[in-house]
Parts: C-alpha cells; sequence; structure tokens
C-alpha cells in the first residue's frame, strides 16, 4: 500500500519504494494538499500558502509547473485538477495523520468512558506513528497534546513513578504550559515525594508571577491545597483538576459548535416561515433557498466569533505597546485567540457550502483570510515572546505589519463576495476592520 508520512519529515512510499522529495516549493505544495486531501484546495489559496505576499509575476503558472512535477512522482491519478484548483486523492489507511488522529480520539473517548489503561495503549500506538518533528507547526501542538493525555493517562492506571523522566522533559520543553506542570505535581505525590510535589508548585508560582505576571490556575492551587491537607480523596480530587485543562479547551470549541447549530436553528425555522407566508421582499424561490440561507447565517455567525478575536488581539497588542502589559501577557492572550481562532477554521472547513459561485468562493476567502490572520498573530506572539522587558513604543515587526495587510485584502475579497449574500437575506454588512 502506498504511505504518506506527516508526523515527521514529509515522506512518500509507493509500491514500497521511498520517493525523494529535494525541492522545497513542491516539497510544501505536497503538504499542503495533504493537509486538506479530498478535498478542492483553490489556486489562489495555494499561491498565497507558497508565496505569502511576494508571489513570483506568472506564480499560475509556475503552480502548473510545480503540480505537473507531482504528478509525474505520485502518478496521474492522485492529482486531480478541478475549475478553481486541486484535489490529492488519498485512500483510507495512506496517511499516517488520519490513523493518529483516529487513535487519539479514540483514547480520549476511552478516558471519559474511565478506561485509562485502554486510552494509554491507544496514546502509546499515535505516539508511536512519529519519526521526528513535524514540517508542519500545528502538527505539532497535536502531538504535544497527545502526550499530555498520555500522561494523564499513565497516571490514571497506577504509573505514577513511570511518567516523572517524560513529564519532566515536557516541562522543560514548554515551561509556560501548566497541564504539564499539574501531572508532575501530582505523579510525584503520588511516588511518595509530596515535598517535590510541593516545591514544584513553588517554582510554577515564581515562574508564572515573574514571567506572565498572573497566578497558577485555581485547579493548580487546589491540588496544592490538597496536598498539604494529605486528603484521603486526593486521588479522585487530581482526576478531576488534572481534567479541567482539556474540558475548557473542549467548552470553548463546542461554545463555537453551539453557537453554529443554533444559528442552523433559526435558519431552519426563518426558512420554514419564508416557505409558508413569503416574506415579501425579493423571490421567495431565491430567498427561500434553505440551503444558502443556512451558509449565510452561520457565516454571519462565524464572523460574530471572529470580532471578539479581533478586538482581544488588538487589546493585547495595544496593552504590550503602551507598557499596560508584559510581553509575556500579551503573548499568552495572543495564544488563546488563536486556539479559538483554529477551531473556528476547523468548522468552517467542514461547513456544508451550497452550490453557486458566490457560496464557494465566499467560504474559500474567509478561510483563507483566517489562516493569514492566524499567521499574523503567530508573528506578533512570537515577537512579544522574544523580549523580557518593555520599552514603550516599539517598532511593530516587518513581517507581521505585511501579514496583516495581506488578511486584511483577503477579507476585502471575502465581504465584496459574502455582502450579496447577506443583503439578499436582510443580514449585517460588514467591514474588514471588525473581525
Amino acid at each position: 500500500m502506498d504511505e504518506f508520512r506527516l508526523l515527521g519529515p514529509l515522506e512518500v512510499v509507493l509500491g514500497g519504494k521511498a520517493v525523494p522529495l529535494a525541492a522545497a516549493k513542491p516539497r510544501a505544495l505536497l503538504t499542503l494538499l495533504l493537509l486538506d486531501r479530498n478535498r478542492v484546495v483553490s489556486t489562489e489559496r495555494l499561491i498565497d500558502e507558497l508565496w505569502s505576499d511576494e508571489p513570483p509575476a506568472r506564480a499560475t503558472k509556475t503552480l502548473q509547473v510545480y503540480v505537473s512535477q507531482l504528478r509525474k512522482t505520485l502518478g496521474p491519478d492522485r492529482l486531480v485538477t478541478q475549475p478553481t484548483g486541486y484535489v490529492l486523492r488519498i485512500e483510507t489507511g495512506e496517511l499516517d495523520l488520519d490513523r493518529f488522529e483516529e487513535l487519539t480520539a479514540d483514547a480520549r473517548g476511552k478516558l471519559q468512558a474511565g478506561d485509562a489503561a485502554g486510552a494509554r495503549d491507544r496514546l502509546r500506538e499515535a505516539q508511536q506513528l512519529w519519526r521526528g518533528r513535524s514540517e508542519v507547526p500545528s502538527l505539532e501542538e497535536l502531538r504535544f497534546a497527545a502526550d499530555e493525555d498520555l500522561m494523564y493517562a499513565s497516571l490514571e492506571s497506577g504509573d505514577a513513578a513511570e511518567t516523572i523522566p517524560e513529564l519532566e522533559r515536557l516541562v522543560a520543553e514548554q515551561p509556560l504550559r501548566e497541564r504539564p506542570r499539574e501531572l508532575l505535581m501530582l505523579a510525584l505525590y503520588r511516588s511518595g515525594r509530596q515535598a517535590d510535589a510541593l516545591e514544584l508548585f513553588r517554582s510554577t508560582r515564581d515562574l508564572f508571577v515573574g514571567e506572565l505576571g498572573i497566578e497558577p490556575s485555581a485547579a493548580l492551587r487546589e491540588l496544592e491545597g490538597a496536598m498539604l491537607r494529605q486528603e484521603p480523596g486526593l486521588d479522585v480530587r487530581a482526576r478531576r483538576t488534572v481534567a479541567e485543562a482539556p474540558r475548557d479547551r473542549r467548552r470553548r470549541n463546542w461554545a463555537l459548535v453551539a453557537a453554529v447549530v443554533l444559528a442552523v436553528v433559526v435558519a431552519a425555522i426563518a426558512t420554514a416561515l419564508v416557505a409558508r407566508d413569503g416574506d415579501g421582499a425579493g423571490t421567495p424561490t431565491t430567498r427561500a433557498d434553505p440551503q444558502l440561507r443556512s451558509f449565510v447565517y452561520t457565516l454571519e455567525n462565524f464572523l460574530t466569533q471572529s470580532h471578539d478575536g479581533r478586538v482581544a488581539v488588538r487589546r493585547a497588542i495595544t496593552g504590550a505597546l503602551d507598557c499596560s502589559l508584559s510581553p509575556q501577557v500579551a503573548a499568552g492572550q495572543l495564544d488563546g485567540v488563536e486556539q479559538n481562532r483554529q477551531s473556528l477554521l476547523q468548522q468552517l472547513a467542514a461547513l456544508h457550502v451550497p452550490a453557486g459561485d458566490a457560496a464557494l468562493q465566499a467560504s474559500d476567502l474567509l478561510q483563507r483570510a483566517i489562516h493569514a490572520s492566524i499567521s499574523a498573530d503567530l508573528i506578533y506572539r512570537d515577537w512579544l515572546r522574544r523580549r523580557t522587558t518593555c520599552n514603550s513604543g516599539p517598532q511593530v515587526p516587518l513581517a507581521a505589519a505585511r501579514t496583516s495587510a495581506r488578511a486584511t485584502a483577503l477579507k476585502k475579497r471575502f465581504l465584496a463576495a459574502f455582502d450579496p449574500l447577506a443583503r439578499r437575506y436582510d443580514r449585517r454588512i460588514w467591514r474588514a476592520d471588525q473581525f
């Protein structure tokens, strides 16, 4: 069976033989197509991703050359040309990322059902799929979250002492990440090292207050209190507090999902009313299209969610520039916005887009605008992390300004496609600086 591997350096194995992929741009193109496997990736988006805001004069022709090179490598039936872009066909079991996501989802289901040992085994299997550091930063975050879940499942399976070296590695690798510290505290305590567990809390508090200007979370403080009191129910309490971090992420994600579902329900009700009574404006046949109406309402909800993120980003960057926030606190706030935007992007990618050029174009441009906004946020975040003190009025990084400008241009193009649809259903008309 052919294999495509993203969990580490990009690799392709066809007919049992590794295929050389030396040139940087074709490798980057193949990575983009694998991340959006079995879906159309537009030519415009590929050009933006490959060359950012400095595409060559004949970018479309150059992209076609890269596509031709990949077809020669992968075979003519893998990479299919569509009217708006390209589709890379990947069968079940051919991509290691699919298997990784399947295993981690199964493991988290087992954790929720109380089967810690089963979850641990699934996560170990998922971990073995990795062959080193991935060329895709977002996949590294998936790996780190799975490592944390593996440590938690191992703890709940009774392997406290065995998890300590790996948890110490995770803490050293991501010192400002709280969940590995919670898990390490618990592992130390359950291994009979109460003094070391409490010392870890004290050093964590010093680090967070000194670097971020914030106290450790309520969950971490509660865990410390339980240890000081040597509560008989510490194991039960620790299971609850350690699990709060992933639950908080799920709550944020589910809150977004719930908002989308509500919008869809409202759209369905409105559609039913139009179908029954007509709405007195426009042509009933056009305005009562249930799929298009649902799509418009859902995108409007996405924009509302994105507006909140825009406000948070502006507040964080302004606070860093006027020294009302420390650089590390501002960077932490940008991290929170980025998590929500990633969730929004996943929901948008899974959204059913009705037939029609306007809807397809609006969906594609909004995804590209969110990608560009995330890229700008990450540039600002990394810039802030490199600063140790606040110097009022420092110049923002040029790369961030350029990426923000590209995001704004994409937003304007999105609105040009979306506004006529919004007006058709008497929805709000947005500006590019509002989301």
